[in-house]
């Protein structure tokens, strides 16, 4: 096998992009706002999300106080909030949302804080929490998800940029140029 090159660090990144999302949560009269790149859903019935989260983040010990979380999908234009929201602790700063730019709003069903300007929001109640190395599996189940763009069984394709992080801070969007239709039935 001519050309290949063994990956010895970072195996995980083969697998990348992968969407970023902001996660959300309130607990004790603070907020969590958290970028996260390693969400994933996991059942269709019942509706469950998963997240990994690192112990070491300040929305860790929110999270898992609260035993929600909010999946706020946000669009390419907001790129840069997304970024500041994984470079800024919440220890740090006083309001995160406001230091990334972004609008704090609650949540229709959990009492929880989410992303106003989201284009999507997915509200769940923690139901199991799973250790996987130096990230927690926070494992939701789906009590409430809205949407504030075009949707209908998924994404308009024409118009949906999301947000694609590749890793070292690398972010892009899907060209909906790309995109190609086949027949799954």
């Amino acid at each position: 096998m001519d050309g290949i090159k063994r990956i010895l660090m970072d195996q995980i990144r083969l697998v990348q992009p992968s969407i970023a999302v902001l996660v959300s949560s309130s607990h004790g009269g603070r907020d969590a706002l958290l970028t996260v790149a390693w969400v994933v859903p996991v059942s269709y019935v019942p509706s469950r999300v998963a997240i990994a989260v690192s112990r070491e983040r300040y929305s860790y010990d929110i999270i898992r106080g609260s035993r929600m979380f909010a999946v706020n999908v946000m669009e390419f234009d907001y790129v840069e909030a997304v970024y500041r929201a994984g470079t800024l602790s919440g220890r740090d700063v006083e309001d995160k949302f406001a230091a990334c730019g972004l609008t704090r709003g609650v949540g229709r069903t959990l009492p929880i804080a989410v992303v106003e300007e989201a284009l999507g929001v997915v509200e769940c109640r923690v139901i199991r929490v799973v250790e996987a190395g130096d990230h927690d599996l926070f494992i939701g189940d789906v009590v409430d998800a809205y949407v504030r763009g075009k949707y209908t069984t998924h994404w308009d394709v024409s118009s949906y940029r999301p947000i694609l992080y590749i890793s070292e801070g690398h972010f892009i969007t899907i060209d909906p140029g790309s995109l190609r239709k086949y027949d799954i039935s």
